[in-house]
């Protein structure tokens, strides 16, 4: 019979290790990708995330009688609002359109500050009775380790006008 030879236990030992850390490093790797960074946003020395500040948020309705019936809303809470986005359903077709509404384009709304939308979201002639509904979700602005960030709160959390 012939003797063959194994690789000695130390060798064996030091593999077993190596297999493991590498393991290791793919598992954390791929699991970053479903933890967020947090962004948290300070109001009057109260530092929470951001996304808690999106119930703090209150909007109340503006409707204006005139020949369209502008409409927009004012920020009666106690929250910044850096952007927003409408969602508009269709009264005579049913479909929906979100538009988002930058800061540049008038978007920030302080508190005790009112803003209309403009006929560039809404389209030109259009006017509050054109909808069957029409949502505002806020966007507000947070800060994380990689700097300044923008947060959209969920739709729930929207306000119908």
């Amino acid at each position: 019979m012939k003797k063959k030879k194994a690789i000695s236990p130390i060798i064996s030992t030091v593999l077993l290790i190596m297999i493991v850390i590498v393991l290791a490093i793919i598992i954390l790797l791929w699991s970053r990708g479903f933890v967020k960074e947090a962004i948290t946003k300070d109001i009057a020395g109260n530092e929470k995330r951001v996304n808690e500040f999106c119930l703090d948020v209150k909007i109340s309705s503006i409707i204006n009688d005139d020949v369209i019936r502008t409409f927009g809303f004012e920020n009666t809470g106690n929250v910044p609002i850096y952007a927003y986005k409408v969602k508009l359903v269709g009264k005579d077709d049913g479909k929906s359109e979100v538009v988002k509404v930058t800061k540049e384009g008038g978007g920030s709304v302080n508190p005790g500050f009112s803003v209309f939308v403009d006929s560039d979201v809404i389209g030109e002639g259009k006017g509050y009775d054109d909808f069957e509904l029409i949502k505002i979700i806020p966007i507000l602005l947070g800060e994380s380790k990689s700097g300044t960030k923008e947060f959209e709160c969920p739709e729930k959390n929207g306000f119908v006008i």
